[in-house]
């Protein structure tokens, strides 16, 4: 287990421990793959022994506690999620997904009959340091990793092809590329060209950098319709658009319904404003965004976004149900585009 993720185990064992005087122990492991635990934690009460494997989240963010509750399902013991520090919003969130958490600030939920715990509101004593966002991971850098990600051999064409498909320029491809190699998620392999690697953990981070940092500057406008499925009836290439977000998803897997409408596109969106009578509001329920790719994707349905893109805007709602659609579509649409060569 790294250094940092290890000193706020410890941190958040003991400040929990002082505020329930429960006993807790901890033994951390030392795995590299991402379905295991960074730890395995017990916790004792009267006698009573829970077991718990621990996931380690430096800073949590609404977007991560759907990457935390799919992990979860991965571990053998119920999972626990440990963290510098939890908001009274994202506590509620825990809570209402049942996820366990402990924090440094001594926050807490635990719902293990007879052991129940829930504590929020506590604020850290020191705010952490603001991290210096790596360029990999800023809005034109998120853009050259979706076409990686997203076009499986593609890091071995020319930079100059890689900057055409994720409408950037040629020098932040160049900077992005180096930057990958650093943190080894790109391997130069002389003749044969690069080669993209440990993509399912590049896939986490982008996931998680997505929501914050590149789409918010995508989105048009928000609107209101004059009805809930009024999307249902009509041709979306129609206005030059695709389906995002919990649409495609209805369409993609016939297992949800859509309470926000996401629609990409490059086009002016007078004529489908009109036409579908929606109705300008800050807090509507359809929201149109830009597209901010340059490729065909390899779809069956071509009125959607990559699944990529579904699989992130759902994972950002922080929605139980979204993101449990969201796991569904990663298991049948997208492990294809990150597995190892």
């Amino acid at each position: 287990m790294r250094r940092k993720y290890r000193q706020i185990l410890k941190k958040a064992v003991d400040v929990f421990q002082k505020t329930t005087n429960l006993e807790v122990e901890f033994q951390g492991y030392e795995y590299k793959d991402t379905d295991y635990p960074d730890a395995i934690m017990k916790i004792t009460q009267n006698n009573v022994e829970n077991y718990f494997d621990v996931e380690v989240k430096l800073i949590l963010t609404k977007e991560r506690i759907g990457l935390v509750a799919q992990q979860f399902v991965k571990f053998e013991e119920k999972g626990i999620l440990v963290t510098r520090y939890v908001t009274p919003q994202n506590a509620d969130l825990l809570k209402d997904m049942d996820i366990p958490f402990i924090d440094t600030a001594g926050n807490a939920y635990i719902n293990c009959p007879p052991l129940y715990i829930f504590i929020k509101g506590n604020k850290l004593k020191e705010e952490p340091r603001t991290k210096l966002i790596q360029r990999a991971f800023r809005p034109a850098g998120l853009q050259v990793l979706f076409v990686l990600l997203c076009n499986p051999g593609i890091e071995k064409e020319p930079l100059r092809e890689i900057a055409r498909v994720a409408d950037v320029a040629l020098g932040t491809v160049n900077r992005v590329i180096k930057e990958l190699e650093k943190m080894g998620y790109l391997i130069d392999m002389g003749r044969r060209g690069r080669r993209l690697v440990r993509k399912d953990n590049l896939l986490k981070r982008w996931i998680t950098n997505y929501p914050e940092q590149l789409r918010p500057k995508q989105i048009k406008a928000r609107f209101k319709a004059p009805k809930h499925d009024w999307w249902k009836d009509i041709d979306i290439q129609e206005f030059g658009a695709l389906w995002g977000g919990e649409t495609a998803a209805a369409i993609l897997t016939k297992y949800l319904k859509p309470e926000v409408v996401t629609i990409y596109t490059l086009n002016p969106i007078g004529k489908l404003v009109l036409k579908n009578k929606l109705k300008r509001h800050p807090d509507g329920n359809v929201e149109i965004l830009n597209i901010f790719w340059n490729f065909e994707n390899d779809r069956i349905n071509r009125d959607l976004v990559h699944p990529i893109l579904i699989y992130a805007d759902l994972m950002a709602t922080g929605d139980n149900r979204n993101i449990e659609v969201a796991g569904k579509i990663y298991d049948t649409a997208i492990v294809k585009y990150i597995k190892e060569d």
